[in-house]
Order: structure tokens, then sequence, then C-alpha cells
């Protein structure tokens, strides 16, 4: 592997595995075995044209998933590494819950630690949030109709 010196910038144009031995595999450019810690923002965009997937459906009870899991306040123990210790007190969401209803988005690391992709929490959000909409939408012409005199059901 070579790396060139280009003014602040190194250059190397072969994969590169930081931390342990072995190849990033073939899609991976580079791959860091063990925790990294980053000074600045790290910023990942993940494609998601409609061309690139098959097989999409909707989230099915957003809501009833949602319900399931538990946005939490807590306190990394020692058994977090130093990385997580240092933070302290922090908030998220409890994997082994996540797993339940969302079972692709847990991923078990190497040392059997489950882990969140955080970011594909969203969709869920966004169904649920729709599902809540059109509940709030009924409720809204249930209450105009009771208000207006007319008590037939929607």
């Amino acid at each position: 592997m070579a790396f060139t010196d280009a003014g602040a910038w190194t250059y190397c144009e072969e994969p590169v595995h930081i931390g342990a031995t072995g190849v990033p595999g073939a899609s991976l450019k580079l791959r860091v075995t063990g925790e990294m810690a980053v000074s600045d923002n790290i910023t990942a965009y993940y494609s998601s044209d409609i061309s690139l997937k098959d097989n999409i459906r909707p989230i099915e009870s957003a809501i009833f998933k949602v319900k399931q899991i538990r946005g939490v306040t807590f306190d990394w123990n020692e058994k977090s590494t130093e990385l997580q210790q240092e933070k302290g007190h922090d908030v998220g969401l409890i994997a082994q819950e996540v797993e339940k209803v969302l079972p692709e988005i847990v991923q078990i690391r190497e040392d059997g630690i489950k882990a969140i992709q955080y970011e594909k929490v969203v969709p869920l959000l966004v169904e649920a949030i729709k599902e809540q909409q059109v509940t709030i939408e009924n409720l809204t012409k249930r209450i105009e109709l009771l208000e207006n005199g007319n008590s037939r059901r929607i």
C-alpha cells in the first residue's frame, strides 16, 4: 500500500484497514476496527434512489412499534468503552427493544454488544406520524360534527 503526500492531505488509492489485519472488502475503501474518535462532523449519504429498490412497502403498524420502544436517559457504566464513559449521562434507545420491532436496524458487534443504526429509526417515525395524522384528522371531523349539532358517526 502506498500513501502519497499531497500537501495537507495523504492519499492512498487502495482500500485501507486500520486497527486489524485483513482486507476492508470489495466495496469498502476504509474500515476501522475498534472505536474511532473524530473531532469534527462525519457526513455520510446513503443512496436512496427508487431505482435501486425492490419490494417497496410502507412500515405497517408504526405507532404500535414506536410504543414498544423507549427513549431513555442513562449513564454509561463500567462495561462501556472509555469514550462512552467520558460522555457520562446520555440519551438513546435500548437495542433489545428496537430489535423486537425493527430487527434489520440492530447489529451485533464482534464482542456481542448490540448497536442501533439510529438514522434508520427515522422511517418508522415518519410512518408513525402519518398514522397519528389520520387519527387526528378523523377526530377533528368528529368534533366539528358534534359542535355543529350533527351527531352522525363518521
